[in-house]
């Protein structure tokens, strides 16, 4: 591996640790040279690459990422990665957000593999500014953990903008440190890099809001929750109001079925969750009409015209924003298209009503 591919933390002697100093909340860490990074504390410098001037989280700017070197790491590591004492004068609750990206490396056909590098994240908080840390969450990076964003690969691994997650935590109240511990747990494999940038940390008082939307909304076949109109920063579903296991965003949609909704603004999310009920009556899947010559629709994305070809009539045809407004409509005995140039650019959900009441919802993109 090439020496300038990223900068060691050697020695600590560039960045002092200022162990003593307290920060307020709220607090953002962009590594990658930050001035406010000399505040961390890190166990094994020389293995922790605190900037990896080649990699950059699509949130976390530029100048590059916390790396963790498991691939490097020799037997059962441990590497401590402890953010600044906070004043926690309120005593509340911290939010954590963080962006991560890891991948899982192998050095023989997958076929023949039987052990799998067993890397792991483990959050722990402390209340005591560091004295005594306990588990908040374990963030398995493994074969297929939540946090490998990357798969299996038989190379080093280096993210691209859409391998990465971003991770929300509510920690208890009192938290006033963090510490992102890194564990390799399996001596017989090599591990791959792992990547941490963008961390968040802020006091949540229960006042984000749930995100909006309509509380009932069709679908058709194979739509999943990204399908569904709702409005807010970035979404997370559940299957209970409270409590309750997150869905992924691919889940498949079930009629009859309520989801529930938060959102995650800066580092908290919203207790309350919005109700939506789905189902599919009276929505006319593609397949219903024939095949693509029967109903079809172009260009998506749209710049100017949506054009519409359908076997049975479309009478009406409405155009709602991401939060659920409606921004175009129109009503015809057979629609075959509606201009679109004055939309501004994004993402939109089209509704196509059809002479027989049923009707077909999709997403489209306005350029």
């Amino acid at each position: 591996m090439k020496k300038n591919y990223f900068r060691f933390f050697k020695l600590l002697a560039f960045f002092p640790i200022l162990i003593g100093a307290q920060v307020n909340f709220p607090y953002t860490e962009n590594f990658g040279g930050s001035t406010t990074q000399s505040q961390w504390d890190y166990s094994n410098p020389s293995t922790i690459v605190v900037e990896n001037t080649s990699v950059n989280s699509p949130n976390g700017g530029t100048g590059g990422s916390l790396m963790y070197n498991f691939y490097n790491s020799a037997g059962l590591s441990t590497y401590n990665v402890k953010s600044p004492v906070f004043n926690n004068s309120t005593n509340g609750q911290v939010g954590v957000s963080f962006q991560f990206a890891a991948a899982n490396r192998y050095t023989m056909p997958v076929a023949l593999q039987t052990v799998f590098a067993d890397d792991h994240i483990l959050l722990e908080y402390s209340t005591d500014g560091g004295q005594t840390y306990t588990l908040a969450h374990d963030y398995e990076i493994g074969k297929s953990g939540e946090l490998n964003t990357g798969g299996i690969t038989s190379s080093i691994f280096t993210p691209n903008a859409t391998q990465w997650v971003t991770k929300n935590i509510l920690l208890p109240a009192g938290t006033n440190r963090v510490n992102f511990k890194g564990i390799k747990n399996n001596v017989n494999q090599a591990g791959n890099f792992a990547y941490l940038d963008h961390v968040i940390f802020e006091i949540c008082d229960g006042s984000t809001p749930a995100p909006t939307g309509n509380s009932s909304q069709v679908f058709c076949s194979s739509q999943t929750l990204t399908d569904l109109i709702v409005s807010g920063s970035n979404i997370k579903w559940y299957t209970d109001a409270t409590g309750g296991t997150l869905l992924p965003a691919n889940t498949v949609l079930v009629s009859g079925t309520t989801y529930y909704a938060s959102q995650v603004v800066g580092a908290c999310e919203s207790t309350t969750r919005l109700a939506v009920t789905v189902n599919s009556s009276g929505c006319l899947a593609v397949n219903e009409v024939g095949n693509s010559k029967d109903f079809s629709f172009y260009p998506n994305p749209v710049e100017d015209v949506l054009h519409i070809n359908s076997k049975i009539n479309v009478v009406k045809l409405n155009v709602y924003a991401v939060d659920g407004k409606l921004v175009l409509s129109e009503q015809g005995k057979g629609i075959s298209s509606m201009r679109m140039n004055k939309l501004i650019r994004g993402n939109y959900f089209v509704e196509f009503t059809f002479e027989n009441g049923k009707t077909y919802q999709t997403k489209i993109i306005k350029k």
